[in-house]
């Protein structure tokens, strides 16, 4: 019976999820309903890279944050504005880690660069669509009177 049944074409915009369909799940950060992303986060100093630390990112409009795992003493670090340093690649591909700088300092995150960049759209498009519209300081006002 299902095998003659005419499917839906998955590749149809309408069949695409929308930015805002995915955020709108995701509370504010720690809150109900953020979706925790398993990721690891090690400082990078002077001295070389830190250690590992288990933690998650939270995504919430306009904010990527990473959330130590109980136990781990560490800070959370916000990622959401971080600016994503290259990263030289292992063994002839890409490392599956990120380069961030931070207001609190240069991070790797072991999280794939391009999903990472992505993320951070996805998180400051939401974050503007919530705000709602603004005026444009450059549009055309008429005189008054």
């Amino acid at each position: 019976m299902g095998m003659f049944r005419k499917q839906p074409k998955p590749d149809r915009p309408g069949d695409w999820i929308q930015p805002a369909q995915m955020i709108s799940q995701f509370g504010g950060p720690g809150g109900p309903g953020a979706r925790p992303v398993p990721a690891r986060l090690r400082p990078v100093n002077a001295a070389g890279h830190g250690d590992w630390l288990p933690g998650a990112v939270r995504l919430a409009p306009g904010s990527l944050l990473w959330e130590p795992d109980t136990g781990v003493d560490a800070d959370p670090v916000e990622l959401a504005a971080a600016m994503v340093l290259p990263t030289p690649a292992q063994s002839g591909r890409q490392a599956m880690v990120t380069g961030l700088q931070t207001p609190a300092g240069l991070f790797q995150l072991e999280f794939d660069p391009v999903l990472f960049e992505m993320s951070q759209e996805l998180v400051a498009e939401e974050a503007a669509r919530r705000a709602g519209p603004t005026a444009d300081p450059g549009a055309f006002s008429p005189p008054a009177g």
